[in-house]
């Protein structure tokens, strides 16, 4: 799931969520709408880099 790239959902919420940008190699801040979306969208920078830096291939 660290290489789906980010979806803000069909909501009109305004969340700063992080997502993993594998061709950045990091991750990096996306508005996530508050419903929908996928598994690359998380609450903090350290979340996603725990989840995805180590276990992308």
């Amino acid at each position: 799931y660290c290489k789906l790239k980010p979806e803000a959902g069909p909501c009109d919420a305004y969340f700063v969520n992080y997502y993993y940008n594998p061709a950045a190699g990091y991750c990096q801040q996306f508005v996530y709408g508050g419903c929908g979306g996928n598994q690359n969208r998380f609450n903090s920078g350290s979340e996603c880099n725990a989840a995805c830096q180590i276990n992308v291939v």
